[in-house]
């Protein structure tokens, strides 16, 4: 059976942080680090996981989700226009239906941005779906206030209305490169002095990407992709999964076109124009995404890991995963661990 809860008020506010209490106290148990960030367990009944959440000195909340709810979950919101997150989608999805902004899905590598105006829906997650995010969340009236006293200046306008929603619904590319930053705090699991400053220092990251997002005027994806049709679109969201199933023996771009019934050309404009990016950065980004995670959540020796993710040898795969990341894997481990 599907849970439902509600959520509403302005952020910061005393009654929206009381029904937060209340919906956590709701569905975990909660355990506080000696930072102050809190971890609640999903209660067994609930599904499994944890929801970590750690207030920052900026006013900001980082919130850490990897959780599988038993028999589905959904969480209605009504937030007025203030209200501010950011949330970056590590692995999985979640359902988002809103009042204004419509339908859609946040799935793996995508950002969503809620709008400057008042919000109202329901987000779901499906019964036993693993959900990987982090999200930031404040009120846009705050990002102004830490902004400026970074001597960033004002934030660029948010755009056409059609633009905003495309960005709630994890859709705009030009907010991909705030995924870095945030993927870095879901991955940082070593209680330290220095983690929330390091946390800090993210989460300024992840706003210089989402100005310069926000600053690129790039169309929404659906005029993007009104030069292809419904098979072509199709094919071409088959192409990762087609990719990492073969990740040991990947497919050319002519393999992958032939099965996609398109040509090569087509193929490779139509990728780029669907995630932003080519059919190989693509491949390879997912594949050193899961490297890192397995680096952090498993004690896999390196070489297991650099196999499992698709490459051939040791050295190749420390080669890519030093050029990605600036560092040696084992280095990372030990960073994250």
């Amino acid at each position: 059976m599907t849970r439902v809860h509600q959520l509403s008020g302005a952020a910061g506010s005393t009654a929206l942080d009381a029904m937060y209490a209340a919906y956590y106290a709701s569905i975990a148990q909660a355990d506080e680090s000696r930072d102050g960030t809190v971890r609640h367990r999903l209660r067994p009944e609930v599904g499994d996981g944890t929801i970590e959440v750690t207030s920052l000195r900026s006013g900001f909340h980082i919130v850490r989700y990897d959780v599988a709810f038993a028999g589905g979950h959904q969480v209605g919101y009504t937030f007025p226009g203030d209200h501010f997150e950011l949330e970056h989608c590590v692995d999985g999805r979640m359902h988002i239906r809103d009042a204004n902004a419509g339908a859609g899905d946040l799935q793996a590598r995508s950002v969503s941005l809620s709008p400057r105006c008042a919000t109202e829906g329901v987000v779901a997650h499906g019964d036993g779906e693993r959900y990987r995010a982090v999200s930031i969340t404040g009120s846009w009236t705050g990002l102004e206030s830490y902004l400026g006293g970074l001597g960033a200046g004002a934030l660029p306008a948010i755009g056409p209305e059609k633009v905003a929603r495309e960005r709630y619904l994890g859709r705009s590319v030009a907010l991909r490169p705030v995924a870095g930053p945030l993927e870095e705090i879901f991955l940082h699991r070593r209680l330290s002095p220095g983690r929330l400053l390091f946390m800090e220092s993210r989460l300024v990251a992840a706003l210089a990407a989402l100005i310069d997002g926000l600053s690129v005027t790039t169309p929404p994806a659906d005029d993007r992709d009104r030069a292809l049709d419904d098979h072509e679109v199709a094919a071409l969201r088959r192409v990762p999964e087609l990719l990492w199933r073969e990740r040991h023996a990947p497919p050319t771009l002519a393999d992958l076109a032939r099965a996609s019934s398109m040509s090569v050309r087509r193929l490779a404009t139509g990728f780029r124009a669907l995630y932003g990016t080519s059919v190989m950065d693509y491949h390879r980004r997912r594949c050193l995404d899961r490297a890192a995670a397995l680096l952090v959540e498993t004690d896999w020796p390196v070489a297991r890991i650099g196999h499992e993710v698709g490459y051939a040898s040791p050295s190749n795969f420390g080669y890519a995963f030093r050029r990605d990341r600036g560092t040696t894997p084992a280095r990372f481990r030990r960073a994250h661990s």
